[in-house]
This record gives structure tokens, C-alpha cells and sequence, in this order.
């Protein structure tokens, strides 16, 4: 039988380091962004299969509230998704479409940690198989804007 304060130190020791290497995969996973979105609104475009979705992830991370906005390409049984802007307590109140192919974000607040202001969304190798988008930021859009409503 194993006894002595010497196995009893081994004990504890071991029972930490479990419970410390639980401790860390659990911080690693709940912020690497494994989780699903709470949220998700859809704004489609004047082109066909050309949208953007915004994905809303509440208590992510050390923020209160998380928000990645994508933009999607549909064509012919093939998509494309390309992340075009994304951050902490972001409010994207709506989106406007300038023309086909440019669009304004409106936003409520918010720290921007990514934006991209042009993607090309390319599914094959024809010249019909890829779309530009141009965005814009801007904050407090005016009511009397005209938008495209999430779906």
C-alpha cells in the first residue's frame, strides 16, 4: 500500500496538473471561435447569389458580443465566402446598396478589428463565375437611406 506524505504530494501534483490543462483547452476552445453564431441575418444583393451575412456571437471571448460580416457568392451548384469585416460590440444596424456591386454598412458602435473595402468572390474560371464588391463604412447612416432588409 502507497502511503507517506511523498505519494500524497504526487497526488496533488497530478490532480493539478489535470485540472489546469482542463482549465486551458476549455479558455482555448471558448475562444478560438468554435462556436455557432446566436445570430444570423442575411442581406441580398441587386446581383443574384451575390449576399452578405452578419453573424452575431454573444459572451465570445472578452467581449461582451462578437460580429463577423461575410460576403457569399452562389453560382452553378459552387459558393465562395470571404470575411469582409468583423469585431468587438460591433452593431451593423443595416446595409445599403449603392449599386450591384457596392454597399455601405451602417454601423451603431462598436470596435472594427477587420475590414476589407473590395473582395473579388471567384467560383470557376469563367469570367460570369466571380463578382467584385465594394463597401464603405459609415456610421449613423440617416434613416432616409435606402436599404436592403435582412431576410
Amino acid at each position: 500500500m502507497l502511503e507517506g506524505p511523498r505519494v500524497l504530494r504526487f497526488l496533488v501534483f497530478t490532480t493539478k496538473k489535470h485540472l489546469f490543462s482542463a482549465a486551458v483547452l476549455a479558455s482555448v476552445l471558448l475562444v478560438s471561435g468554435c462556436a455557432n453564431p446566436n445570430r444570423v441575418e442575411t442581406f441580398k444583393s441587386p446581383v443574384t447569389g451575390v449576399f452578405y451575412t452578419v453573424e452575431t456571437f454573444h459572451g465570445v471571448g472578452l467581449a461582451s458580443d462578437y460580429t463577423r460580416v461575410y460576403a457569399h457568392l452562389e453560382r452553378n451548384g459552387a459558393s465562395k465566402k470571404i470575411l469582409v469585416l468583423d469585431g468587438d460590440n460591433l452593431t451593423v444596424a443595416k446595409i445599403i446598396w449603392n449599386n450591384p456591386h457596392e454597399s455601405t454598412f451602417c454601423l451603431q458602435g462598436g470596435i472594427t478589428n477587420i475590414f476589407r473595402n473590395e473582395v473579388t468572390l471567384i467560383v470557376g474560371d469563367s469570367p460570369e463565375a466571380s463578382e467584385t464588391i465594394y463597401s464603405h463604412l459609415q456610421e449613423h447612416c440617416e434613416a432616409a437611406s435606402e436599404s436592403m432588409t435582412s431576410e
